[in-house]
């Protein structure tokens, strides 16, 4: 998309360092509601600050690299400031960005490790909490996977909330296997960590005061390291 310079003049009514202001942060609002649009998303913004520019120069926003992780909550907007006869320089415009956005949103309560089934989850459009990635959800792509953490009904579930299915959460039961020369001891122990077939683990074995370190060999075994 060929850029577009924005030079927005101030009004009579208004003080030079009001106008100065004004123009940076409406370019940049501008810019963050022009990039929501495209998206199919919504974002509520408010200018928290900004500096100073004279009243030839001509703006331009500059939106954020492709993969930025865009999250509600405060954020900086660049614009890119040209002077007549100066070097042009990129001003970060503060901005607090409420972004609104299609979500998976939990229908009940699931716990930690539960394996992800369609009817848990609902297209929705959501605001996004702050601090939480903005990753759109895609009616063609649902969430599929094991819950790292436990979700309320109601919650956002995205991918990083998920690992595989074939993944192992703590507190799933495995049989830690000990080698002893030609012995072989089988116990029952919990996972304490998540991890996957081939990953290091570890498991406690119930009154052991030591955990138990090894290889998950398959989804029901550990290898538990020789002494």
């Amino acid at each position: 998309m060929t850029p577009v310079w924005i030079t927005l003049a101030a009004s009579a009514a208004a003080s030079p360092v009001a106008a100065d202001a004004d123009r940076l942060c409406q370019v940049a609002q501008a810019a963050v509601e022009r990039y929501a649009a495209e998206r199919g998303w919504h974002a509520d913004v408010r200018c928290r600050a900004a500096a100073r520019v004279t009243e030839a120069a001509a703006l331009q926003a500059v939106d954020p690299p492709a993969g930025t992780a865009l999250r509600s909550g405060p954020v900086t907007w660049d614009v890119r400031v040209q002077v007549p006869n100066t070097a042009a320089y990129v001003q970060r415009v503060p901005l607090t960005v409420s972004w609104t956005a299609p979500a998976w949103v939990s229908l009940r309560n699931l716990t930690l490790g539960s394996q992800l089934q369609a009817a848990d989850v609902e297209l929705q459009t959501r605001r996004w909490p702050d601090g939480l990635r903005v990753n759109a959800a895609r009616s063609d792509a649902p969430p599929s996977g094991r819950l790292r953490q436990a979700v309320r009904a109601g919650d956002l579930v995205t991918g990083d909330q998920l690992l595989p299915m074939d993944a192992l959460v703590r507190g799933d039961r495995v049989a830690a296997v000990l080698a002893e020369g030609a012995m072989e001891i089988r116990m029952p122990a919990q996972l304490l960590a998540a991890a996957r077939v081939g990953e290091r683990a570890r498991a406690q074995v119930a009154g052991r005061p030591v955990a138990l370190e090894g290889v998950l060999v398959d989804a029901q075994t550990l290898k538990v390291d020789g002494p």
